[in-house]
This record gives structure tokens, sequence and C-alpha cells, in this order.
């Protein structure tokens, strides 16, 4: 009796033990793996804090892991990550070829992967971040080659054989001088590292008596080169990559010549917005690039340290209307991606905060501004500011009637005012009498959205029985459709210039058991939830992220010094279902 009594208790405790186990591909959808190619270099440690920031930030759990340059230990780190059940992996891979096997790995447990830095030749991704290595190649050997007036002799020194870093910022430094003067008198691997590109440079100075010029693949090798050529006492131009800390006072004191920035920080943060939007079911683009610049000790290319990214200032109307949320998050996006600095102030649906957000963002001294206006006249006085202080001004979503813009960037307001009419126009067989809720009296949007609408319905026997201003608000749209109901008792359809309008109006229709089709603008996600549910009969369908994703990128190629056309129109669509 006392045996079987101690085999129960032991089946207890067993049984209690596993039910507290979870499986190794358990995961509570929160969970990224990060492999980085090695951690005994400055760009990475930089590219993993930028994820580990990002990590937090989201309230995502990181588990990273450090491949050592090894391609074994990078499958193995692979192998450890799919074991621990992460939901998605980044790996800065050590090779391109090798890592085929570390992704694939990962493929036939389905985790999705993203690359980092260094492409992979092989295996399926969901997205490849990095900087443009050919046109960082390309700046640098364009400089060398103003730098030597076109003729000389250079080196290269090479990253690790194999590595897309390398393959790419060779591509571009041999393409910038293939037309010229220059000869390559000596090319070879270094792997990324200081110690190596220090001995490499020793051997190539003892055989080579004229060298006017390196390029190195990145900014360890450059320093090392850097020391080679400093014991040697000779006069040598030294260009590396990345912009790290070590390279940019190298730069600073006159040591450099140049370095290639890239911003690893903002390339791990990346990467794990990426893998938060896989976690959450959005398909990325294939290749997701990050903004480079040149840093130099010349005062007249930048600041002479760290190249500073532009400062943008975002002024938006109100940030109590979803439409315009979105069109924040797709500016911040944009500026992420690009590495500008964004700044962005609420107006309240108040001209006067809208003039004191823009003057406010004056003072700071921002690079440029954006703006949504509170209304098309009332904006003139604060865009005149900007004019005045000699800050280009580009307009979101509304336009201005008066001061300077480099381009106004909205959807056809007209054609999409066009678009509902037109349908409202079928639905009733060309007859019967319709509402129309307009938004804030001065504004773009509204007076335009509302001439369409009318043009639609002009020739028919439809009647416009109230036409009444809501603000684009919910709550007034709710408010002002009730009283237009009890004074019209017919009613058979609405037109507001927003959702936000048509969803108030929509309430109030409910409220009074009455059936009346509602149509809106901007399909936010409330109105096509409500589209989908039966309720409201259409939206007309804007970009809100995307208008806010121009303007950045537009602001961005303005201080580049291109050409900006004067309206960057954004598509429209109606949504009925």
């Amino acid at each position: 009796m006392k045996k079987v009594l101690v085999i129960m208790m032991v089946l207890l405790v067993v049984a209690t033990g596993l039910s507290g186990c979870k499986t190794a591909k358990e995961s509570d959808g929160n969970k990224v793996g990060l492999i980085i190619s090695t951690l005994n270099n400055p760009f990475f440690v930089s590219l993993k804090e930028g994820a580990e920031t990002k990590a937090k930030e989201l309230g995502l759990e990181l588990i990273v892991l450090d491949s050592q340059n090894d391609p074994a230990k990078e499958l193995a780190n692979m192998e450890d990550l799919l074991t621990q059940g992460v939901d998605v992996i980044l790996i800065n891979p050590t090779d391109s070829d090798a890592v085929g096997n570390a992704i694939k790995a990962a493929n036939d447990k389905g985790i999705p992967v993203i690359t980092l830095d260094r492409g992979a030749n092989s295996g399926t991704v969901a997205t490849h971040i990095a900087s443009d290595n050919v046109a960082g190649g390309v700046m640098a050997g364009e400089y060398i080659v103003e730098m030597l007036g076109g003729t000389g002799k250079v080196v290269e020194l090479e990253g690790i054989a194999g590595t897309s870093a390398a393959r790419d910022r060779g591509q571009g430094f041999n393409d910038a001088i293939a037309e010229t003067n220059l000869e390559v008198v000596a090319k070879q691997v270094a792997d990324f590292d200081r110690t190596k590109g220090l001995s490499v440079m020793e051997n190539i100075l003892q055989a080579q008596p004229e060298i006017d010029a390196v390029f190195a693949h990145n900014d360890e090798m450059a320093l090392g080169a850097l020391r080679a050529i400093e014991a040697s006492g000779r006069n040598i131009l030294v260009v590396g990559f990345d912009a790290t800390d070590d390279a940019v006072l190298s730069v600073e004191e006159g040591k450099m010549a140049a370095t290639v920035a890239q911003q690893p920080s903002l390339i791990g943060s990346l990467g794990i917005d990426a893998a938060k939007k896989v976690i959450d079911g959005t398909t990325l683009d294939a290749f997701i690039p990050v903004a480079l610049k040149l840093v130099t000790g010349d005062k007249s290319l930048d600041s002479g340290s760290i190249v500073e990214p532009p400062t943008i200032g975002l002024v938006l109307s109100t940030l109590n209307n979803p439409f315009f949320v979105t069109l924040k998050e797709g500016a911040e996006e944009k500026a992420n991606e690009l590495g500008a600095k964004l700044i962005i102030l609420d107006s309240q649906n108040d001209p006067a905060k809208e003039l004191s957000n823009m003057e406010d963002l004056i003072t700071q001294g921002v690079d440029f501004i954006l703006i949504n206006p509170t209304d098309s006249d009332a904006v003139v006085n604060a865009i005149r500011a900007a004019n005045t202080a000699g800050i280009p001004v580009i307009t979101l979503d509304r336009g201005a009637n008066s001061g300077t813009v480099v381009t106004h960037i909205a959807s056809d307001n007209v054609a999409g005012g066009m678009m509902a009419g037109e349908y409202i126009v079928g639905l009733l067989d060309g007859a019967g009498k319709v509402v129309e809720l307009e938004g804030i009296a001065g504004t773009s949007a509204a007076r335009d959205r509302g001439q369409g609408f009318n043009d639609a319905i002009a020739g028919t026997d439809i009647e416009v029985v109230a036409k009444q201003v809501a603000d684009f608000d919910r709550t007034k749209g709710l408010s002002v459709m009730e009283n237009i109901l009890q004074a019209q008792p017919e009613i058979d359809a609405v037109f507001a210039h927003n959702d936000e309008m048509a969803l108030g109006a929509l309430r109030a229709i409910e409220a009074s058991g009455r059936e009346i089709i509602v149509v809106g603008f901007d399909a936010t996600d409330d109105a096509v939830v409500s589209v989908k549910d039966g309720k409201m009969a259409a939206t007309v369908a804007q970009q809100p992220s995307l208008i806010g994703s121009l303007g950045v990128e537009n602001a961005v190629m303005h201080l580049e010094g291109k050409t900006i056309e004067a309206y960057i129109p954004v598509e429209l669509m109606l949504v009925t279902e």
C-alpha cells in the first residue's frame, strides 16, 4: 500500500510540473529574436541599441544573440531562437550566402525573417532593411574623384567576401571611378575589421610606392588603415563607411577625409517596427531603404560632425479626428524611414492656436513645415510668417488661399464629392430629397467636396432640402441631424463631407427609426466597419497615411534641392461594402 501511495504521489508531482510548462513554441505573440553578425563592431552595437529601444517602446520581448562573425554560430543561434518559440526573427547576416541555411530553417518552421544591413542570397524574408550600399559606394567614389581631380592611385579595402554590403559598396565605388583616370593599385579583403585593416594596409604600403587615396568598405578598416598610414609618415586620403563615433571624430580632427553616414540605430529600430507589423499581419515592402549622407571636414558639405537629420514641423488642424491621427502616423513612419526629426503640434481646430504653433516651430528653427490648415483663409497668416522666416511650407489635405507653398498634397476633393453624388444619384434613381452636412466653413475640403457633390446632382431631380455646417465633428453631426430630422419629414439620403459627421448623423437617424442612406468621406476605420455592417451606405476612401508620408518625403526632397510638382494628388475610391 505504501508503494502504491508513493507511486501516486510521484505521478501527481510530475503531472503538476508538466501542467505548468509551456511547449517550446508557445508565445504571447510579442517575442522577437535578433541575431547580430558581431558585437565586436560599434556599428552593430548601435544597431542592437536601436532595436532594444524600439522593442521597449512597443512592449516587445527581444532576445539578442551574437554570431561572432561565424556562420556556424549563426545557424546555431537561429536554431536556438526557433526552440525558444519567437514570433519573428531579425538577422544581420555574417555572409549573404552562408545565411541561407539559417533562414531556410526559420522558413521551415513558419517563422518570418527580416534581414538587416546585409541581405541574403537565398531563403525567404519578409523584408530587407538597409542603407542603399551601392549609392553609398558611389557617394564615396565621387568624393575621392573630386578630391583627386579625377586622377590618381587608390586602394580599396574590402569587407567580408560574400556579404551584400561588401559587394554593393564595392560596386558603387567602382562605378563612380570607372570613367576617370583613377587607378585601383590594390584591392584586398580586410573583413570589416580594424586590426586586419591595419595589417593589410601595412603590406600594401610596402608594395605600393604611390597611393593617393584609400576607400574602405567600413570605418573599422578605414581607421586601421589610417593608423598604418600615420606610422608610415605618408599623406593619403582615407574615406570610410558607417560614420561610427570613432570615424566621425577622426574626420573632425582632420585625419580621415570622410565617411558615409549610415544610421545603424535607425536600422535596428525599423527592424523592430517591421517585426511588429508582421506580427500584426501587415504586408511589408520587399526593401525598406535607410537614408545616407556624406560626413566630411568641409563645413560647406555638412556640420563637421555626425550629420544632423532634417527637422520637420507638422501642424495638424486637430488630433481629435481619426483621419488626422492616421495622417500623423504616416508622417511619423516616413520620418523614421528617412531619418528626419518630426515635431508635431495640434491646432485643436483653432486658427489662433495654429498661428501660435507656426511661430513655435519658427522659433525652434525647423528646416521645413508641413501644415494641415484649420481654415484655408485663416491659415494664410501662419504661412506668411514661415515665408518671412525663409522656411518652406507644404499644405496637406486642405489648401491655403494665399501665402507661398512648395506644393499641396491632397485627394482631389471635387472628384470625391462627385463620386459620392453620383453614387447617391444611382441609388435614388435620380430623384429624391437629400441633406448635405458641410465641414468647417472656409476649408478647401468642405468647399471642394460640396462643389463636386452639387455638380453631380445638378442635372437630376434630386433636391437638397437641408444644408448645414457641422464642422467635421461627430457630436455636431449628431445634433445638427437631429434638428434636420425634426424639420424635414422626407429625407432619402445624407451626404456628409467627412465620416465623423456621417457617423453622428447615422446615430441620429437610427434613434429616429427612419431609413435614410448615409454617405461619408474619408474611409476612417469606424466608417468602413459601419459600411461593412450595412449601416452607412458608402464612404469615399482617402489615404491619410499616404498624405502624411508624401508630405515628409517631399519635404526631404525639397531640402535636397529637388523640384516638386505644385500639386500632388492622392488617389480616391468608393467603399460600398
